[in-house]
């Protein structure tokens, strides 16, 4: 946010303040003196001292086309990779595309039994995601020359099934060992791209003109060559393209039968969407068909992996976009089932009517800058009681307070903003805002960066008031931090000595999730920039909240901080695990601490010490049990 336009204005002794989405401080507190004659003004209140609700989880990625990264749009990527550090997402889906001059085209050259793999081109994209804090999330599609099927006249041949499925198995084995030796993590690793998508205008099938029980076979191969090649990998599949067709013609029973009559990885399942009405429909649909298999896909998230909340570019490339997108943000936030949402599209081909930034230009659209202000917010959110058709999402840590709030309503909304709970005793305010004059490069060219509609510095946090303006569909963004306060972010994921290091601290290989009840909103995420963990009962009373992650080059010493975000009477039953694992996942040493036995104790730091000499793998586990709705263990980890 460091980079953005400053606009400042002081004031000596201000308790109240104005704002609006206008060129004018005074002019918008005239008009909210006019609006007063008539309405009384509502306030909207944000308490930050009440620590509340589904943390904001840093879930908004992004998706990009693989033929937007190479070729002569190569140069462009590069280009624009500086504006990944800006959004602060945790991950880039990318397709391999290897069988149609993609960034993949270079692994499975030559023939099946003499197959070849250059990573040359693969290695030098991902190194640029790496150094700009985003990891990739690769999806292993299509099938690639030396696998062509060519006993059949047929043209397009990457859309059809591999000659050789063993050799496709080794083909993706091969993949992952090299990245996991490279210590490059992935994201996610994802089998193909849209099987069940028919392109009406073409009249055929857009990405697989196989059998579904071929494409399940194509699963099978590659889901086990993952899992050889890197047994940590996060696997998954379906990629659909209409997730309520598939459901309903039994296609998504027949693939959940066959991962669970093999014994097939699954840790997530993924589908797309670019309506802003379906989105909803897919998720519930998604959530009881694994539901319907009670405990055995109870590990299982969701991945909306390609999603935008339309496919015009009088939407998605203007101030059009905030509403429905922060609505959809909104609803991802309170449903925890979902942990990966990668918005379309971070870069564009052909695609031009759907993406976040101009591809030719380098310049960000209003849809980059909701995502901006959405991951620059701190993760643990906080009361915000909304008023009179204003909607939003406040949150707050140590290092700053902050408020995104939008008119969902058609016509112009007044309202006095009031800030309470501020944690610093002089506060620097700053207003950023997206309307059809500002932030909005789509339609008026010239600055693509966020606009500050109002900057004020060195006021009092006791009591702080705005009076504001918002337009109809239009979004501010509000962030607070102490007085003079050097902004240091540490991005998601960042290249250390050649390795992939989350947090600074060490190499996330792994999170696991638990969905014990898919009705209920209890959740858990181990946000990689912070290098912290979080699991709480959301909705639900009673029932076990627990998470996962497993870690790579990690310090000797491992201290972790726990709290409770909500003060208890009981100290609730929570718990942290550490399984220091030997390269063959074998266990060296355990760590157990436990509220029930006294060992883990909100407020208290807890060491946890690798065993001599330890170079393998530290499995955390953490949880929360039958706690009471809105109560949330908290875990910060920090290295030596």
């Amino acid at each position: 946010m460091g980079s953005m336009k400053r606009v400042i204005v002081k004031r000596l002794a201000a308790l109240a303040l104005a704002c609006a989405l206008a060129p004018c401080v005074s002019a918008a507190a005239e008009l909210s003196a006019k609006a007063a004659d008539t309405y009384v003004i509502p306030t909207l209140r944000v308490d930050f001292a009440d620590k509340t609700g589904i943390p904001l989880f840093k879930r908004q990625n992004l998706f990009a086309p693989s033929h937007s990264f190479g070729g002569e749009m190569a140069t462009e990527f590069v280009r624009d990779t500086s504006l990944l550090r800006a959004l602060d997402a945790e991950s880039l889906r990318v397709d391999l595309f290897m069988g149609n001059g993609g960034i993949g085209a270079g692994l499975g050259a030559g023939s099946a039994q003499d197959m070849t793999a250059s990573f040359m081109t693969t290695d030098a994209i991902f190194r640029q995601l790496y150094k700009n804090g985003t990891l990739p999330y690769v999806v292993y599609f299509a099938t690639p020359y030396a696998l062509f099927d060519r006993s059949a006249a047929r043209s397009n041949f990457w859309r059809y099934p591999p000659a050789d499925y063993e050799a496709w198995g080794r083909l993706c084995e091969e993949i992952a060992a090299h990245y996991r030796a490279l210590g490059w993590p992935f994201a996610a690793h994802e089998i193909w791209n849209e099987p069940d998508w028919y392109d009406n205008a073409a009249g055929a099938m857009a990405f697989f003109a196989g059998s579904w029980e071929e494409y399940i076979r194509i699963y099978e191969y590659a889901s086990k060559g993952i899992r050889r090649g890197d047994p940590y990998a996060a696997v998954g599949g379906l990629s659909l393209a209409t997730f309520s067709k598939a459901y309903g013609d039994g296609r998504v029973n027949a693939f959940l039968d066959a991962v669970t009559e093999k014994a097939l990885p699954l840790d997530f399942i993924s589908y797309h969407c670019y309506d802003n009405a379906d989105y909803r429909r897919y998720t519930q649909e998604a959530n009881s068909a694994l539901a319907a298999y009670g405990d055995t896909f109870a590990e299982t998230g969701l991945h909306l992996n390609e999603f935008n909340v339309g496919l015009s570019a009088s939407v998605t490339a203007t101030e059009k976009c905030v509403a429905p997108m922060l609505d959809a943000i909104c609803y991802f936030v309170e449903t925890p089932q979902i942990t990966s949402v990668n918005w379309a599209c971070f870069r564009a081909a052909s695609e031009t009517n759907v993406q976040l930034i101009d591809s030719r230009a380098g310049k960000r659209f209003a849809a980059y800058h909701v995502l901006e202000f959405y991951n620059d917010m701190p993760v643990d959110r906080v009361r915000l009681d909304a008023a009179d058709g204003i909607r939003g999402l406040a949150s707050a840590d140590g290092a700053c307070c902050a408020a995104l709030l939008y008119n969902r309503t058609w016509r112009q909304r007044s309202f006095t903003l009031e800030l309470s709970g501020v944690p610093f005793g002089s506060v620097d305010v700053t207003v950023y805002g997206i309307d059809r004059e500002h932030s909005n490069y789509g339609v008026n060219g010239g600055d693509d960066a966020a606009a500050v509609i109002y900057r004020a510095e060195g006021l009092s946090g006791s009591e702080l008031r705005l009076k504001c303006e918002l337009p109809s569909g239009a979004a501010m963004y509000v962030k607070l931090t102490p007085a003079d306060a050097q902004e240091e972010r540490t991005p998601p994921s960042q290249l250390t000595d050649g390795r992939a290091l989350q947090g600074g601290t060490a190499t996330v290989l792994r999170r696991e999730y638990l969905f014990e009840n898919r009705a209920s909103t209890m959740f858990s995420e181990f946000d990689l920039a912070s290098f912290t963990a979080w699991a709480g009962m959301g909705d639900a009373d009673e029932g076990l909240s627990r998470g996962s992650v497993y870690l790579a080059n990690v310090t000797d010493t491992l201290y972790a901080y726990p709290e409770l975000t909500r003060s208890c009477g009981v100290l609730p039953n929570c718990f942290l695990t550490a399984c220091y694992l030997d390269m063959q996942g074998e266990i060296l040493a355990e760590q157990s601490f436990s509220a029930r036995d006294g060992t883990l104790t909100p407020g208290e730091t807890l060491y946890l010490r690798a065993p001599d000499g330890f170079d393998g793998v530290l499995r955390l586990t953490y949880g929360i049990e039958s706690a009471g709705a809105d109560q949330t263990l908290k875990i910060r980890f920090r290295g030596e």
